[in-house]
């Protein structure tokens, strides 16, 4: 039974932070909700009751922050929600049902703000099996946007790994060592946040993606055996050059798939995955 959360947001500076703590404040299952625990910076002054700020002296990683508001939550669950995600008024009671059912691992579904053609190629990338309308059931990785566990678990296997830097890698590295341990990873789209992506222009969105590129190289280093890597990772190393020219139509072949669905991101989409491949380049390198 799920009988009490601690909501962990790591944060840095989102002008959003106030909107995130009051739809959570609204939730139809706002008695379950032990504290809301934001984690990092907040020149906004946002972080108000009932949220309780931990400041940390300089910026750290969504990893880093995460672990933080772990290390303070008194939760039974711990429910990792991001600044820039605005629940929907059940999240929390969907959530705690899954949990009821046996799920000790769930992650909500995505909702994409309409409006910015950018932000909207970036999130459909990003979270295409995540999305609201995407089937739910088990996954071979979750998340950290939307993402409730036990908080008991969650420290068994050592948290988020802080290697990672920025917030890209670290929630498929948790994931798979959670798989590791035997833990099946369940989605239920309809516990939904609304993710206000802040990335906006092409270049913002080129350095999210390669940012994800890098990270995906990494975790083909830590996990050969649930993320086998498509080469030896030497070899990778050596057609670097080659990958960063190739990209494009690799990007395009990738994200054909979408086109029914949203025509008009197309080149934007391949842009944004020509972005990931740059980055996987960038760490099969290293």
């Amino acid at each position: 039974m799920c009988s009490s959360v601690s909501v962990v947001i790591p944060n840095l500076h989102s002008p959003l932070l106030g909107a995130v703590i009051e739809a959570l404040a609204r939730q139809t299952a706002r008695d379950l909700i032990t504290e809301m625990l934001v984690v990092g910076q907040d020149r906004y002054g946002l972080a108000r009751v009932p949220a309780h700020m931990i400041e940390t002296p300089r910026p750290v990683s969504a990893a880093r922050a995460r672990n933080l508001g772990v290390a303070a939550a008194r939760g039974e669950y711990v429910l990792f929600i991001d600044s820039d995600c605005i629940a929907a008024p059940d999240l929390i009671e969907r959530l705690a049902a899954c949990h009821r059912s046996g799920a000790p691992v769930v992650c909500g579904g995505v909702t994409i703000e309409r409006g910015s053609y950018w932000a909207e190629c970036d999130n459909r990338l990003v979270f295409a099996g995540y999305l609201d309308t995407a089937p739910g059931g088990p996954r071979d990785y979750v998340p950290s946007l939307n993402l409730s566990m036990q908080r008991a678990l969650f420290q068994s296997i050592g948290g988020f790994d802080e290697r990672f830097p920025g917030a890209a890698g670290e929630d498929t590295d948790l994931s798979l060592r959670l798989r590791e341990a035997g833990v099946t990873l369940h989605f239920e789209p309809r516990a939904r946040v609304i993710h206000c992506a802040a990335r906006s222009t092409p270049r913002a969105v080129w350095e999210h993606l390669r940012a994800f590129g890098r990270a995906q190289a990494t975790l083909w280093r830590l996990h050969p055996r649930l993320l086998p890597p498509p080469l030896p990772l030497e070899h990778l190393r050596a057609l670097a050059p080659a990958l960063r020219v190739a990209a494009p139509l690799l990007a395009a072949r990738d994200v054909i798939r979408m086109a029914p669905q949203a025509p008009r991101l197309l080149p934007g989409l391949i842009w944004a995955r020509t972005a990931w491949y740059w980055g996987v380049a960038e760490g099969g390198s290293v």
